[in-house]
């Protein structure tokens, strides 16, 4: 069920002020093996909410923020492009520029920009300021080489860690990977097991 990767904490929190949007990611794995990656971007709107206080029997409104997440799900882990995008969306739902519902923008990204065929071409797509660009490599190399910003596990893990979490995957061994930040989770996660290229994790 996807609710449950949009809400890792295993239950939806109310809060009491706004806050900003946050974008996370995931993988779900189906029986067959097949991986469907899962960009969501977390939004706060404004709700009424009916309510007693203590030692009250009258019932008062409270303001309060709910959660909303919008959620782009492919079997490609562009997840970075898919991030930009969905940021970007955002911003220009803040500016008030949209003329359709944020989900008919999300629906014609999905269904009308075709995912690039292996080799040299690229698909590009722009929003506000912004273009996205979507390539894939060829058939030989996988694709989170060109998808996924190394740069993230290098800032998180020191090369010698880098190295032993590497060897453990090689020799097939449990790998928990920890941190206090869900966006670098699963990126670092993908890129790891990337680098055993042209062995693959199963």
């Amino acid at each position: 069920n996807v609710t449950f990767f949009c809400h890792p904490s295993g239950s939806i929190h109310l809060k009491k002020e706004n806050h900003m949007p946050k974008v996370h990611y995931f993988v779900a794995t189906g029986g067959t093996g097949r991986r469907m990656y899962g960009t969501c971007l977390t939004l706060w709107e404004p709700y009424k909410v009916q309510g007693k206080k203590k030692g009250d029997e009258n019932e008062v409104e409270h303001d309060v923020f709910l959660p909303k997440c919008v959620v782009l799900l492919s079997i490609y882990p562009y997840l970075a492009a898919f991030r930009e995008y969905l940021t970007q969306l955002n911003r220009m739902s803040k500016m008030g520029e949209m003329t359709l519902p944020m989900e008919r923008y999300i629906t014609n990204f999905c269904s009308e920009i075709p995912a690039p065929p292996p080799g040299s071409f690229e698909v590009q797509c722009t929003i506000l300021d912004s273009i996205i660009k979507i390539w894939s490599p060829p058939h030989n190399q996988p694709i989170p080489w060109v998808s996924l910003p190394f740069s993230h596990l290098f800032e998180c893990l020191d090369v010698d860690n880098i190295v032993l979490v590497w060897h453990c995957l090689v020799l097939e061994r449990q790998v928990l990977l920890t941190s206090t930040q869900l966006s670098v989770l699963t990126t670092s996660a993908e890129i790891l097991l990337s680098m055993l290229f042209p062995m693959r994790w199963s």
